[in-house]
């Protein structure tokens, strides 16, 4: 392979090594990192290089940090041939991780926010990052890295593992440095602001850097990318009319709100989860708001659709939730996104302190609210992970306004998503100010516990409000005189959970 073009440093040309070398690297009891955002041009020669070993005899495991999902050699191979022995921080929600991850004998997985791993690193929270298994698109005279798609924790890695081993696919877009803007906000002491005021704010770098005497070896590789995405990219086209009943209510809140004079007629930058839910509502909302920005931690098929029509003017994001199509023109059209598109690590995207000075517009998909406003965003029946809390958190507590989305039923209608508990909470009712269904919108900011409930329960489905109004009255003549501020009968919190499990349906 003809590697000249991608490593212009003769320092890193005479480490390249293979695969196998490469894995050597790995030993049972690491901690190892592969900090990428988004699987599709991972380490993936070294990684076949790491499964082999197991599949042929060794007996090793590591713990494994990573940003998100990972590429099918790693989530799939090394899960199943027991190679991972503990996951963080987040997982697609049909992956082998996920599946082990429920599992009693299977992998511990850590659900941590995306914005402290980074912290966590280099507080050696995680002990030591014993190897980094990092891609880049190539490498300068100067040794500076070039990256490939997406950063993750890349940069924090590179400063912090005690060895380091990149690897190159010939096959990635050389240009895609172009569209990043690497920075590190450093040790917490004496560490200055994140000089971010405004979504379009460049602050940083095209490139990684790192210490060549930490890396023990670069690999080359010409695999073809793995371009499938972390959500199946559905899009506005898709949605039935209930999704696309719940964009138009919200639509005509925010309207009220610019009105009100609470809302700028510019909407603050924008932060989306993903799915076909999130790009319904952001092509409700280009129909009645211009100039729209995204601030967020993964730009999804509509997004840069949007992007493209000119609906969207900018987005910074930390990954790519798009068709393998759509991915594609952006890797190898990076030159055509410069000034429209950036690229940041998921600490800068999912900064606290860059969100709440940039006063964002959260939108977020759940699983279920119950009637007082908390959120379960990450298991069924409060025992089975989904994917995990990721970025959510990180917007809930800081954005200007939080905003969450669901069906008022799944199941085809026989589990209500409005409960009078939640099976499992990670976003609690301080959190929350809006939840919207296909009902309407719960706007539950300045009101109490008591006031909260009606608000649920109006945009619950019809079938389940006499349920809840029934529930609530019973609760609150249970804990009367003097214990009703959140009334709740303890021995009925988890019923509907429990008789969904028993029987396939929550109603009686």
């Amino acid at each position: 392979m003809d590697y000249s073009t991608r490593i212009e440093s003769q320092l890193y040309r005479d480490k390249v090594i293979s695969a196998q070398q490469a894995a050597s690297y790995v030993q049972d009891g690491m901690t190892v990192a592969v900090p990428h955002f988004i699987c599709y041009d991972s380490p993936v020669s070294t990684a076949k290089a790491v499964l082999d070993r197991k599949l042929n005899g060794e007996n090793f495991q590591v713990d494994l940090v990573s940003a998100a999902a990972c590429h099918p050699v790693i989530d799939e191979g090394w899960t199943k041939a027991g190679i991972i022995k503990s996951f963080m921080p987040y997982t697609s929600a049909n992956s082998s991780i996920r599946k082990s991850a429920n599992s009693p004998d299977g992998l511990n997985f850590k659900d941590y926010r995306l914005s402290v791993i980074p912290e966590y690193i280099r507080m050696g929270f995680l002990g030591d990052i014993d190897v980094a298994l990092v891609s880049v698109a190539g490498i300068t005279e100067d040794g500076k890295l070039k990256p490939s798609v997406c950063s993750g924790y890349t940069q924090t890695v590179l400063n912090c593992a005690k060895k380091v081993i990149l690897e190159i696919n010939l096959q990635s877009s050389p240009d895609m440095y172009l569209l990043h803007d690497v920075y590190d906000p450093g040790p917490r002491e004496g560490r200055q602001p994140i000089p971010i005021t405004k979504a379009t704010d460049v602050i940083g770098s095209h490139f990684y850097t790192v210490d060549p005497d930490k890396v023990v070896g670069v690999v080359v590789n010409d695999e073809p990318l793995f371009l499938s995405p972390m959500w199946v990219p559905l899009t506005a086209e898709d949605a039935p009319e209930d999704v696309r009943a719940m964009a138009r209510h919200f639509v005509e809140f925010l309207q009220k709100e610019v009105e009100a004079g609470r809302m700028p007629a510019k909407l603050p930058p924008i932060q989306t989860g993903g799915g076909m839910v999130a790009g319904t509502v952001l092509r409700e909302m280009g129909k009645h708001f211009k100039g729209m920005e995204l601030y967020t931690e993964a730009v999804l098929e509509d997004g840069m659709r949007m992007l493209d029509d000119g609906s969207i003017s900018f987005i910074s994001t930390a990954g790519f939730g798009c068709s393998g199509k759509t991915t594609a023109d952006i890797l190898f059209n990076a030159k055509k996104y410069e000034g429209k598109l950036m690229v940041r690590p998921c600490e800068i995207s999912n900064h606290p302190e860059v969100i709440r000075r940039l006063g964002l517009l959260a939108m977020n998909n759940i699983v279920e609210a119950d009637i007082y406003g908390n959120i379960n965003s990450t298991h069924v029946n409060g025992t089975n992970i989904i994917s995990g809390i990721g970025g959510a958190l990180d917007f809930a507590q800081n954005a200007r306004l939080t905003c969450y989305f669901t069906l008022s039923t799944a199941k085809k209608g026989t589990t209500s998503c409005i409960v009078p508990s939640c099976s499992h909470v990670d976003i609690t009712e301080h959190e929350v100010n809006v939840i919207v269904t296909e009902y309407g919108v719960a706007d539950l900011r300045n009101k109490g516990p008591k006031e909260r409930v009606a608000e649920m329960i109006r945009i619950a489905h019809p079938d389940y409000r006499p349920m809840l109004e029934d529930y609530y009255k019973r609760s609150v003549a249970a804990c009367s005189p003097s214990n009703c501020h959140t009334p709740h009968i303890l021995e009925e919190e988890t019923s509907w959970h429990i008789r969904a499990r028993d029987t396939g349906k929550m109603t009686l």
